[in-house]
């Protein structure tokens, strides 16, 4: 897949989903990705649309693993993102505008420097898959990350 160019920057190509997923990880992967151009909107559990943590509740609902509703609420036990080399796919991202503020907004790592998710305030307002970057890049916000061991990893 060749690369998206946007305002004159060139992004590297997107990924693709797990063609044949083996693991619960490379099944949310595919999960994540089956629901890209779902409509945002506030409030919604899909599955005509979702929010960004009906988003990610559903994601995570498709391999049989339950998180609460709200990005608030899923950002439990979440630490301070220092580096995205932390991150591995699947990791929950949250979003604090401005920093010190509460927790206002969730996605989800797809791995590569991908995000997917309803978007943070500057994309589209729809589930999609866009670069980290974009979101490091926005001053006075603090993301945070959770990692969800998923059951066939425990």
């Amino acid at each position: 897949m060749a690369g998206l160019v946007q305002l004159g920057v060139v992004w590297p190509p997107a990924p693709e989903p797990p063609s044949d997923p083996q693991t619960d990880r490379e099944q949310l992967l595919a999960e994540a990705y089956a629901l890209l151009g779902t409509p945002y909107e506030w409030g919604a559990k899909g599955p005509a649309a979702y929010d960004c943590s009906g988003f990610t509740k559903a994601a995570y609902a498709a391999i049989g693993v339950s998180l609460p509703d709200g990005s608030f609420n899923q950002a439990e036990g979440a630490r301070p993102l220092t580096s995205a080399d932390e991150l591995q796919p699947g990791d929950l991202l949250f979003y604090r505008h401005p920093a010190g503020s509460r927790v206002s907004h969730v996605t989800m790592y797809f791995g590569d420097g991908w995000v997917i998710g309803t978007g943070s305030r500057y994309q589209p307002a729809e589930v999609t898959l866009y670069l980290l970057s974009s979101d490091l890049s926005i001053s006075d916000c603090a993301i945070s990350y959770r990692h969800v061991v998923l059951p066939d990893e425990r």
